[in-house]
């Protein structure tokens, strides 16, 4: 038996050898062909092809959302058992004032804000603004000129709050003796109805 060359690595020389031979051509001579070819494009130009016109593009709507329903009034039962409570935790009986005039002492600017916060959502309800000065916390006497003072500054604040005009009323108390020093001041009761 003789022995010949082996078939297999010739073979795979015949194919590997041009291969590399063409891609060194192609590297070396890139140019000069894409010059000569019929549908190649000269260096730095752009072939552009027919193609179909674009088509249209549609904006991009993020889906609708479900509307979301406002919070529901609170009704008046609710609102006074909130207002209660919003005194009970501050520690007073209603919004207190220093005494002999109408700036707030303690916690009262804070509750005058709460009790706005709890009224500006409530609908339908009556309320009762109750003033109080103690008898002698003026030099005139005329502590219900002052608590009527102090009543109106209430008013007006929960007028700017949403709560309607005609659905507020007041009264004045002029209490005979001093409060106890825990009380903090006079002070505007809040009565929801």
């Amino acid at each position: 038996m003789r022995r010949g060359l082996p078939i297999l690595p010739l073979l795979v020389g015949l194919v590997l050898v041009p291969a590399g031979i063409t891609a060194f051509g192609f590297s070396v001579y890139g140019e000069q062909l894409t010059d000569a070819l019929p549908f190649s494009s000269a260096p730095g130009h752009v072939v552009s092809h027919p193609t179909r016109p674009p088509l249209p593009v549609r904006p991009t709507v993020a889906p609708a959302e479900s509307p979301v329903a406002p919070p529901l009034p609170a009704s008046p039962e609710l609102t006074r058992q909130n207002v209660a409570s919003l005194f009970s935790s501050n520690g007073v009986k209603g919004i207190t004032f220093a005494p002999g005039g109408t700036d707030f002492v303690g916690r009262g600017e804070a509750v005058q804000q709460g009790v706005g916060n709890l009224l500006g959502v409530t609908t339908g309800a009556v309320v009762t603004l109750v003033a109080h000065a103690w008898n002698g916390e003026t030099a005139s006497h005329r502590c219900d000129v002052l608590a009527m003072q102090r009543a109106q500054l209430v008013r007006a604040f929960l007028v700017a709050r949403g709560v309607p005009e005609e659905a507020i009323s007041t009264r004045v108390v002029v209490d005979p003796v001093w409060g106890p020093p825990s009380d903090g001041g006079p002070q505007v009761d809040v009565l929801v109805g």
